[in-house]
């Protein structure tokens, strides 16, 4: 999906931007920016959207982001409908690559933050033992001024560079290769299938409110999102089977049916296509983590 340009706002007072956000939900569009982020879910929870990677967060997401690679964070719907629970709570930092004179970062003692950047490309998800220390540095990161945020943020850099418990989400390669054109149209694809993901969704119906021919909007897809419409709408879809699987009591044949699918057998075979798991085997699994900690 064609993702939206982001102009960060500079900071006349400092060498990085920061954030706190607290809102009823996220708004952000399908996005890109040339500033690297950091940034921690304190609390929120629904899908994300990175390069071709699609997949579930919950509270304490925690990610390194590259220059130029499109992303999103999505509630799910219980966050629209007026539930004063429900709250998104996220600290965010940017900084641009050069932001502390060109060529600091190609200082020997940063060799490690260098490979850290080239890993960003693919965004990289924080996991393991090193998370509550990173995010607490994240938060302090926010809360500091003058020159001891700067010192925190060099420690931030370095502890999530030394880490090794980190996924890669996206495929190699999506960043850097999108422009502004389109924004709107593939905004508003995505987030119609965010909304009617569970509802049959048929390729001449989202064509049509794409104001393309059923043709040209396959061509289009494939080409802005690496995937076919029918592969990311599974996808979508397979990963709000996931997190019902171990947030719900609902039986496999009720998640099936409320995320799109009125043939069991269907959902299976995309279940195990996309997570490499029998739904059972992944409920079974996950939950066992769950009970682990």
């Amino acid at each position: 999906m064609q993702p939206k340009l982001e102009k960060i706002p500079s900071a006349y007072t400092s060498s990085i931007t920061v954030k706190r956000e607290i809102t009823p939900y996220m708004d952000y569009p399908w996005h890109y920016h040339p500033e690297y982020e950091i940034i921690f879910v304190e609390k929120s929870y629904g899908i994300r959207f990175m390069g071709n990677h699609i997949g579930n967060f919950n509270d304490g997401d925690l990610m390194f982001i590259s220059s130029n690679l499109p992303h999103v964070w999505k509630n799910d719907k219980d966050f629209y409908q007026g539930n004063k629970s429900l709250f998104v709570d996220v600290y965010v930092i940017h900084f641009l690559e050069g932001a502390l004179k060109e060529g600091f970062f190609d200082l020997p003692e940063l060799s490690l933050v260098k490979q850290l950047f080239a890993r960003g490309r693919q965004g990289v998800l924080i996991r393991g033992k090193d998370h509550k220390r990173i995010s607490t540095l994240v938060k302090e990161v926010v809360n500091a001024e003058g020159i001891n945020r700067l010192v925190l943020f060099l420690k931030t850099l370095e502890a999530i560079a030394e880490t090794e418990e980190y996924e890669l989400l996206s495929g190699p390669g999506l960043a850097n290769t999108f422009s502004s054109l389109d924004t709107e149209r593939l905004n508003k694809v995505m987030n119609f299938i965010t909304e009617n993901y569970s509802n049959e969704i048929k390729i001449e119906e989202i064509a049509a409110f794409s104001n393309l021919s059923k043709s040209s909007f396959c061509r289009y897809f494939k080409a802005r999102t690496h995937k076919t419409f029918s592969q990311f709408l599974n996808e979508v879809r397979i990963s709000n089977a996931c997190k019902l699987l171990v947030t719900s009591n609902k039986t496999i044949s009720q998640i099936a049916y409320s995320t799109g699918y009125n043939n069991i057998s269907h959902f299976n075979r995309q279940f195990r296509l996309i997570t490499g798991l029998t739904a059972k085997a992944y409920q079974k699994k996950y939950l066992n983590l769950k009970d682990a900690f």
